[in-house]
């Protein structure tokens, strides 16, 4: 009979080893602990077996006593953490699961006090960090430790490595890893679909390919393996080949929603938005809960300025799940294609909560609160992103658009140019640095020649396309007083202009040829 670390299994060993010593004055606490296994399962009940047997080795047992109270903690131990996290790394975690997380480690960090070799609560650690905000340097030792404790054991040790594989920051790393761990179990599916996982992120898409295939071979009933195939082939343009597979599993499962949703993000990829939305359809008519169809169908439709149908789905989705972070993201699309930015900016704040540290998506509240002119709080979250990272070319980039809304052109010019000595590639960058240079209303802020400099070298970087870039080099040139330059970028400017932007462009020329530059104050307009 093969026995686990359970309380079943430590009581079923002491019957046959352990001896009761009568003058053991921890014995009678001991006993209590024992009693209380039966029927032990929920968080308080095995709380009573723990803190039982505690107090049994506290007061004092025999050396064989003693060591059956602490197997006897040790599996009550592992058995409540091992519950808690079932729940978290089945898949679909609930909303506390952060909670769950910590009150599982709590166990496994005390049952390791007890067994500092015990291969199991190593490698239960080390899967519990790899889940989000996971504290990477302690499930990589744990991970590590449980391949050390399985060295007989090549399954276990295979396991111990994908999840220290993905643990591992670079990609080299989780490859090594999980080519030791195909070694030891190579008929194991799972890990080939964790290297093609990796292969993918690194854009090694023939590579994933090959995994994915083997996945299918060892395990022809996966259909994540089918459908991940299937957007890999589509990402190598090989969208006849992923259709085929998306149509495989349309017909393996014809009741399913996976095949349409699978076929529908073919199609998106191929910028078929008529098609993938028949599909989406689909899919949520044989699910109607299925968060990932109706988050798509939403991006589609607000792609498609189709406000009222995206906000009818990502109320179904709110109605199955408000924690979804998308739904704000997409919730927040909304309210940016309506230009009401404030509320865009309030959602989004709440996508902050869960992730502090997302310097992009702070930086997009930042310019929705600037947006809304709410200019206080959208210097306080890119002061906030800086704090995080002083290097961030994107975040001075961001704090100097702000202070230029805001008319002050000295702030704008100090941030425009740490972004610039960090960056000196981005056209609009250049582009914004350029114009300020140029067309600012403060004498002491306008440098003509530099503002050439910056705006030829945005043109450069733009392939003189872009009309607003060839407008800030005709400013540049009048500011310069080259007059006959700056005309003539001016009228390619308006020959290249959008009907958006065609009437201020035209206003930009006909000062040039009056031999006027131009200044703007966007804090004086308003």
């Amino acid at each position: 009979m093969k026995c686990g670390a359970t309380i079943a299994c430590v009581l079923l060993a002491a019957t046959f080893i352990v001896p009761v010593y009568a003058d053991d004055a921890g014995q009678s606490l001991l006993d209590q602990a024992t009693e209380a296994t039966i029927g032990a399962t929920n968080f308080q009940q095995l709380e009573k077996v723990i803190s039982l047997a505690e107090q049994a080795i506290e007061k004092g047992l025999g050396e064989g006593n003693t060591e059956f109270a602490k197997q006897l903690i040790t599996s009550t131990l592992m058995q409540r953490a091992q519950a808690i996290s079932q729940r978290i790394l089945s898949g679909q975690p609930p909303q506390q699961w952060p909670q769950m997380r910590q009150l599982a480690q709590q166990d496994l960090t005390k049952l390791l006090t007890y067994d500092e070799t015990n291969g199991e609560a190593h490698l239960l650690t080390a899967k519990l960090q790899t889940l989000p905000q996971g504290n990477r340097e302690q499930g990589l030792k744990a991970a590590s430790a449980a391949i050390k404790s399985f060295a007989e054991d090549k399954e276990k040790q295979a396991e111990a490595l994908m999840a220290r594989s993905g643990l591992r920051e670079k990609p080299e790393q989780q490859i090594a890893d999980l080519d030791k761990a195909i070694e030891l179990a190579p008929t194991n599916p799972m890990i080939y679909r964790q290297r093609a996982g990796v292969y993918q992120r690194a854009g090694k898409l023939d590579e994933a390919t090959k995994d994915l295939r083997k996945v299918i071979e060892l395990d022809d009933d996966n259909i994540d393996a089918l459908g991940s195939l299937a957007e890999s082939l589509a990402r190598l343009d090989r969208f006849e080949e992923a259709i085929k597979l998306a149509n495989e599993a349309i017909k393996t499962e014809p009741e399913s929603s996976t095949g349409y949703e699978l076929r529908a993000r073919i199609y998106i990829m191929q910028e078929d938005g008529e098609k993938a939305l028949a599909d989406l359809s689909k899919a949520i008519e044989l699910n109607p809960k299925g968060i990932v169809p109706l988050l798509l169908r939403a991006t589609i439709y607000l792609t498609d300025d189709k406000l009222e149908e995206a906000n009818a789905d990502l109320d179904r989705v709110q109605a199955i799940n408000p924690n979804v972070p998308q739904l704000y993201l997409l919730r927040a699309g909304v309210f940016e294609q309506r230009e009401d930015y404030l509320q865009a900016a309030k959602i989004l704040e709440v996508i902050l909560r869960f992730a502090p540290n997302d310097e992009q998506m702070r930086l997009r509240v930042a310019m929705d609160y600037s947006m809304a002119e709410e200019f206080e709080n959208a210097i306080k979250h890119v002061n906030v992103a800086i704090q995080g990272n002083n290097e961030s070319w994107l975040a001075y980039y961001s704090r100097a658009d702000i202070y230029l809304s805001m008319g002050e052109h000295a702030k704008a010019i100090e941030d425009y140019e740490r972004a610039y000595e960090i960056n000196k590639e981005y056209p609009n960058l250049l582009n914004n640095f350029a114009w300020t240079l140029a067309t600012s209303t403060e004498a002491s802020v306008r440098d003509g020649k530099r503002a050439v400099k910056l705006a030829l070298e945005a043109c450069e970087a733009s392939d003189y396309e872009k009309p607003h870039i060839l407008s800030t080099l005709a400013a540049a040139y009048a500011e310069s007083r080259d007059w006959s330059n700056a005309r003539k970028w001016s009228q390619k400017a308006v020959e290249l202009a959008t009907e958006d932007i065609k009437e201020t462009l035209e206003k930009e020329l006909e000062s040039y040829k009056k031999k006027k530059a131009w200044r703007e104050n966007k804090a004086e307009e308003r």
